[in-house]
């Protein structure tokens, strides 16, 4: 378990929490020699055990009370996987917000066995500080080191039944004990019979014991402190895959961008400096004159390139068209990435209606504060997302003054340990992106000009 704190780590999918162990905690019973065989052959794809179910796209929603304050837990079911001993891990993306600000973003990796006991594969941490990463403690990842995987839920548990969740010496060694498979428990989300109880502690911590509640065909609803903790987390809302389908009809779509906040001339190039943890980055933005066909919809060709102290790192093609409203979508990119100057991979490439990817809309024509929007889908590798912050902006960039400016607030639930705003000026376009959470990263205009042919 995390040792970074107990009351951040009340995930309630990730049942990975540091519930300690109190003095008659049966750690004797536990064999001394930790050494689960793992079998990738015994392995199914889904995961769906009645106490634990994990369906890609779902998102559990919780609320607790920690010594140190209120917090908010958000759990994202992923249609992500991880690879771990050869096992097909589904990746599960849990963020703990306390106070409103962001203490702790984490990756798990779970998978289910053919007797449907759902093992749990390691854990990759992010801890934060006044919205700064200060480091990864708690993260671990069975065949690594000492590592070692870990049963989080049994596929029959059994009154009395003792087991070890989670395996790596000094860093995370939780423990769980079935103590009734009968209670009736009562939380935000509702009122669940025939409940899993459990009681959970962990060596590294002795003192502390809670005890877990998984309601059968939903999973996680509750756990409370019985000992060395007050705390307690509950299922307030559980929000299934959103079925994401826009209806597009290329008779809907015209020939030019000319959205006020997300112009797009052809021959105009926009030049950005960047300046990060990697050091300083260059941007150029050029609109070309080509058109690409996407979706029977004729999108504008955005040639867009990024050099990193002077090396190029990536180069690609975006494909944006508006619609007869005045929005503007994405409908996907080419990314061709680099290092030392060597094309390495093209990660971050998806296409609208290939392998079951969606365009997304940019820029929205009727701009409501508060409201949020998708601005890409490819499940699991592209799920940008942005919310309209402000109208009113004022700001100052080395190319000019702007005001009334958009706001937007962007991230992605896929790393939800990296949030930004974004400013758009009136007529001009994109102006400014400061990272708000995940790091200092500032992009801002500096250079607007006129091509003379095709970029």
């Amino acid at each position: 378990m995390k040792k970074s704190s107990l009351p951040i780590c009340m995930s309630a999918i990730t049942a990975v929490f540091i519930a300690g162990c109190s003095k008659n905690s049966p750690t004797s019973s536990i064999e001394e020699t930790y050494n689960p065989v793992i079998d990738p052959s015994n392995f199914v794809q889904t995961i769906d055990n009645q106490y634990f179910p994990l369906i890609p796209g779902t998102t559990f929603l919780y609320d607790g009370q920690a010594d140190e304050g209120v917090e908010t837990n958000k759990v994202l079911v992923t249609h992500e996987t991880k690879v771990i001993m050869g096992v097909t891990c589904t990746v599960i993306v849990d963020s703990v917000w306390r106070e409103d600000e962001l203490r702790e973003a984490t990756f798990d990796w779970y998978a289910q066995d053919v007797d449907g006991n759902v093992w749990y594969f390691g854990e990759d941490v992010h801890n934060f500080e006044n919205g700064v990463l200060v480091d990864n403690a708690g993260s671990w990842v069975a065949g690594i080191g000492e590592g070692k995987p870990g049963i989080i839920m049994k596929a029959n548990p059994q009154v009395g039944e003792i087991y070890r969740q989670e395996f790596d010496p000094g860093v995370v060694e939780d423990m769980g004990e079935v103590l009734s498979l009968n209670a009736m428990v009562t939380v935000a989300h509702g009122t669940f019979e025939n409940c899993l109880r459990t009681r959970d502690w962990t060596p590294i911590e002795p003192g502390v014991t809670g005890h877990k509640f998984y309601a059968p065909g939903v999973g996680f609803i509750l756990e409370i402190f019985v000992e060395g903790k007050s705390d307690r987390n509950e299922l307030v809302e559980i929000q299934p895959d959103e079925l994401y389908n826009p209806l597009i009809d290329p008779a809907d779509f015209v020939q030019s961008i000319d959205n006020q906040y997300f112009p797009m001339t052809p021959g105009t190039i926009f030049t950005y400096n960047g300046q990060g943890e990697a050091g300083v980055e260059t941007i150029k933005m050029s609109v070309t004159s080509e058109t690409k066909a996407v979706m029977g919809v004729t999108c504008a060709v955005i040639s867009d390139s990024a050099w990193l102290e002077g090396e190029l790192i990536e180069a690609t093609f975006d494909w944006y068209a508006q619609d007869i409203d005045g929005n503007v979508w994405y409908f996907g990119e080419a990314v061709d990435n680099f290092e030392n100057g060597v094309l390495v991979n093209h990660n971050g490439s998806w296409e609208g209606g290939v392998d079951g990817a969606l365009p997304g809309i940019i820029m929205q024509a009727d701009l409501q504060i508060g409201e949020s929007y998708r601005q890409e889908y490819y499940a699991g590798k592209a799920e940008d997302m942005g919310e309209v912050a402000s109208l009113d902006e004022s700001l100052t960039v080395p190319y000019g003054s702007f005001q009334g400016c958009l706001k937007t607030r962007d991230w992605n639930p896929l790393e939800p340990d990296v949030e930004a705003h974004k400013y758009y000026a009136p007529g001009i376009g994109f102006v400014l992106e400061v990272k708000c959470i995940g790091g200092p990263d500032r992009v801002e205009l500096v250079d607007i000009s006129m091509g003379g042919r095709n970029q």
